[in-house]
C-alpha cells in the first residue's frame, strides 16, 4: 500500500481547517506567490477568516510572565507579514499558562486574517519581542 502524498496531507489539512474554522473564502493562487510549492498550482492554497471567528490552537509561552484568560497579544500568522491583535481564551477557569508550558485555546482576532497551505502556524509578539508561539488545531 502507498503511502499519501505530501500534498495530499496538505489539501485534507486545509479541508478540515477551513471546517473547523468557518474560512470564509478560498482562492487559488501560484506557486509564485508565497505558499508551499508542495501542493499543485490549482489548489486550493489561501483560507481567509472574518473578524471575530474563533478557531482552536495549541500555544506555547515563551515568556517569563504567565498569562491568564483574555490574553491579548499581536499575533502573525505563517506566510503573512501582518500582525493582528487577537485573544486567547483557556478552557478553565482560572487557568495560567507560564513560561515552556503548552496549553490548548480558543483564539478570535480583531481584524480579518488569512492563512496559505505552508502551515498552521503563528507567532505572538508583545513589542518587538516573541513571546509565544503556536499552531491552529484542524
Amino acid at each position: 500500500m502507498k503511502p499519501p502524498s505530501i500534498a495530499a496531507c496538505l489539501a485534507v489539512t486545509a479541508l478540515a481547517l477551513a471546517a473547523t474554522a468557518q474560512a470564509t473564502e478560498q482562492k487559488a493562487i501560484t506557486n509564485a506567490d508565497p505558499a508551499s510549492a508542495a501542493s499543485s498550482p490549482t489548489a486550493n492554497r489561501l483560507l481567509k477568516f472574518n473578524t471575530h471567528k474563533v478557531s482552536q490552537v495549541t500555544l506555547t509561552l515563551l515568556q517569563d510572565a504567565p498569562v491568564q484568560n483574555g490574553w491579548s497579544p499581536q499575533v502573525r500568522f505563517a506566510g503573512q507579514t501582518d500582525l493582528h491583535t487577537c485573544v486567547f481564551h483557556l478552557p478553565k477557569v482560572g487557568q495560567v499558562v507560564k513560561h515552556g508550558e503548552t496549553a490548548v485555546a480558543t483564539i478570535r482576532c480583531n481584524s480579518p486574517w488569512q492563512l496559505y497551505d505552508n502551515g498552521l502556524s503563528f507567532e505572538a509578539f508583545q513589542g518587538d519581542r516573541k513571546v509565544a508561539e503556536g499552531t491552529l488545531r484542524p
